[in-house]
């Protein structure tokens, strides 16, 4: 016990106003010339310099404070003094909205200097410290910690990420996050190993660190590349990349040589997610303050890589297994199969066969493998439905036979259908295997439609030809049909899907469903592929008033309660509904008719 404070002086204020950190000198007390005070004090009203003052952010930093207390209490005794020192802590108290923590003083156990640059001895001695950090504290529970450690976790970031809305990192951030937080080995990370949080001794060689506000479960190789980002250039982060990670993975196999994990595979995961923790961080950024130096050439090809490499890994795995189901498939064509029903009133949507539900099986359990990579729901037409795609980042819609009934009949027009869908509704990815023809299409937002791995480029002879209209065959007993069969030239080819593959080599044509009361008029499994082909190859795709398809509404997987138009790359829904209400046909009277 101290018998007096002899001084008291501000470090440092406390971002954004929450607070101070402050060094107590002490008279009498045989242990501590000297100690810390981290006051933490909610500001009444919040500021933020990026413009970010909002309660998500308010209540980030109040859960912050309170992790970083339980981590002082309940964690921080465990480290090792030798190997990975921290600041002991001295008591903890809370007053109402208002928290202390006391801490050990470093700089009186020799930990006093504090570093703006670097050579590559610091470096060293840090990655030396985290090593020892993250083997400690493998597969260790983290309660009262973050779920997700780091201070730039993608769901408590969410004003960032609307910054970059619109941007091909935006659609997969949540991708790059599923991944890290998917790997195998977990560990408890530091979540802010910034070069300012590090405290060395005077010759250099040793090192503590402070801050545990974003401490949490997490792959390790998060701490490695925040850290590098902090102290070195981009040239520099760059040209010593395999020097860090070889440092790095040397000193943590050394601290779990001797003990029951697979070292080999720990290495070998937290590698290959050295790029994607880049690209995480870089998220944050581009969000946060897109100007900042650590948004740079290097950052950027490296998120640029992560993000391509998800879409290959995603579009390999769903294209080879759209082959491999759609041979299944074409070998039990015209062969003898079960045939039952669902229960639904049209035809096309209640006839099921043996063969979708192999081709089903087949298909979720090649799948499996990604949706447990990153974090992926289900929404499978044949079997019953769950509500992961409402919860989950992504899902996986899959209609193993489009067009069943043409199957079970023996004629073409049926198709296997893979689509990726985000929890807003919109196609991400699609793959469409036609097994009678040997045709593969494949397309991600962004990207061209490929045929058997060919882009496609539609026909552009087309100006002078007849507009064709597809039609299911059931649209024959439909009011409209007689006034459309003379205004355009009429098409069955088949299920939904190859009915909108049509569109693609006839630019002048359009695929049609109107809005109806009776169940049915395809879901979600039928059209979320052939939506994205149908637009990557310059078509259109839209809900039978012109508003966008969405293909995650709450409450129906179907939409026949709005209908929808496709139309070909040299037709436009603004023409087709003009040529409609031309000729009398209107959506007011559809509804009388409905």
């Amino acid at each position: 016990m101290a018998t007096e404070i002899q001084d008291i002086k501000i470090i440092q204020p406390l971002w954004n106003n929450y607070g101070s950190l402050c060094r107590i000198f002490l008279t009498g007390s045989p242990n501590y010339s000297s100690v810390i005070i981290k006051q933490i004090q909610l500001p009444k009203i919040d500021t933020h310099p990026k413009g970010f003052a909002t309660s998500v952010s308010r209540q980030r930093k109040i859960r912050s404070y309170q992790v970083e207390t339980n981590w002082y209490q309940n964690y921080n005794e465990q480290i090792s003094t030798s190997n990975s020192p921290t600041p002991k802590c001295l008591g903890a108290w809370i007053d109402g909205a208002d928290t202390s923590i006391l801490l050990e003083d470093l700089d009186t156990r020799g930990f006093s200097k504090r570093l703006y640059q670097t050579s590559w001895k610091e470096i060293a001695v840090v990655l030396d410290w985290l090593a020892h950090f993250h083997a400690q504290f493998l597969h260790e529970p983290t309660d009262g910690l973050w779920e997700c450690g780091t201070y730039w976790h993608l769901d408590t970031r969410p004003d960032e990420l609307k910054e970059i809305e619109g941007t091909r990192l935006h659609r997969y951030a949540s991708f790059i996050d599923a991944r890290l937080q998917s790997a195998k080995y977990q560990t408890i990370v530091h979540g802010d190993a910034k070069l300012a949080n590090f405290c060395f001794s005077q010759d250099q060689t040793k090192v503590a660190a402070v801050d545990f506000q974003y401490v949490g479960r997490g792959c390790g190789i998060k701490d490695v590349a925040y850290f590098i980002s902090s102290c070195l250039s981009e040239m520099e982060s760059e040209r010593l990349e395999s020097t860090i990670l070889d440092h790095y993975f040397n000193a943590l196999v050394n601290h779990l040589r001797d003990g029951p994990i697979a070292v080999e595979e720990l290495e070998t995961e937290w590698r290959s997610l050295y790029p994607a923790a880049i690209a995480d961080f870089q998220r944050f950024i581009l969000g946060w303050s897109p100007s900042h130096q650590k948004n740079n050439d290097y950052t950027q090809q490296t998120t640029d890589r992560v993000v391509s490499n998800i879409i290959d890994d995603l579009l390999q795995v769903t294209t080879k297994v759209a082959v491999q189901v759609g041979q299944y498939i074409r070998g039990e064509w015209r062969g003898k199969f079960n045939i039952s029903s669902k229960g639904m009133n049209s035809a096309a949507a209640d006839i099921v066969t043996e063969v979708d539900r192999k081709a089903q099986d087949i298909i979720i359990a090649h799948l499996s493998k990604t949706t447990q990579r990153y974090n992926l729901g289900l929404l499978a037409e044949e079997g019953e439905q769950d509500d992961s795609r409402l919860h989950k980042h992504a899902f996986w819609t899959i209609d193993p036979i489009d067009g069943t009934l043409f199957f079970a009949e023996g004629t073409e027009g049926f198709a296997v259908s893979i689509a990726l869908v985000s929890k807003s509704g919109e196609s991400i990815l699609s793959v469409v295997y036609d097994p009678v023809n040997h045709r593969l299409f494949q397309t991600a937002v962004g990207q061209s439609v490929l045929v058997n791995g060919q882009s496609f480029e539609p026909p552009s002879d087309f100006e002078n030809a007849p507009i064709r209209l597809i039609l299911d065959r059931g649209f024959t007993q439909h009011p409209w049909y007689e006034t459309l069969s003379t205004m355009f030239e009429i098409h069955f080819v088949g299920g939904a899907v190859m009915n909108v593959i049509n569109l693609l080599s006839h630019p002048r044509s359009f695929y049609l469903k109107t809005p109806k009361k009776r169940l049915g008029g395809c879901a979600i499994w039928d059209l979320a592929a052939a939506a994205l082909l149908c637009e990557n190859a310059g078509g259109t795709a839209q809900f039978f008033d012109g508003s966008p398809m969405h293909f995650n509404r709450k409450e129906r997987l179907y939409f026949n309660d709005v209908g929808f138009i496709f139309t070909g790359s040299g037709l436009s829904y603004a023409e087709v509904m003009r040529l409609l209400s031309e000729n009398g046909l209107s959506l007011n009277l559809l509804t009388d008719l409905q």
